[in-house]
This record gives C-alpha cells, structure tokens and sequence, in this order.
C-alpha cells in the first residue's frame, strides 16, 4: 500500500475516533499507524509463541502414544 495512502484508509477502516483523526497532523497520523501496526505485530508474536507452545505439546503426546503401543505391544 503506499505510504501517503496507509494511515488514511488504516483508521477510516478501523478507527473509533475519526473526528480525532481529521485535527491529526500527516506526522502524527504515521505515528498512530505505527503504533497500531507495531500492536498488532506483538500481538501476532503472542500468538505465534501460544501455537509453537501447542504444537511442542502435541509432538510431545504423539511421542509418548507411540511408547504406549510399543509397551503395549510387548
């Protein structure tokens, strides 16, 4: 998306307080898209870590499945 364009469609999507944006100035508006974006990366990060945490999990169930059937086996 290009720059002069972001932060205008960014908030008019998804701001809560578009009489607040339009006394912004351009600076000001870059700063909101980038704290917004910079929140939103950290919040991927958080959820990346909670699935990367699962999947160590299941591996961990499936390893001690198949010593179960091995033992079981026996």
């Amino acid at each position: 998306m290009h720059e002069g364009t972001m932060g205008q469609s960014y908030m008019h999507h998804g701001g809560s307080m578009p009489e607040i944006w339009e006394v912004l100035t351009n600076e000001q508006k870059k700063e909101v898209a980038l704290m917004k974006m910079d929140m939103k990366i950290q919040w991927l990060e958080i959820k990346i870590s909670e699935m990367e945490k699962m999947i160590e999990l299941k591996k961990n169930a499936v390893k001690n499945m198949k010593k179960f059937r091995e033992t079981f086996q026996k």
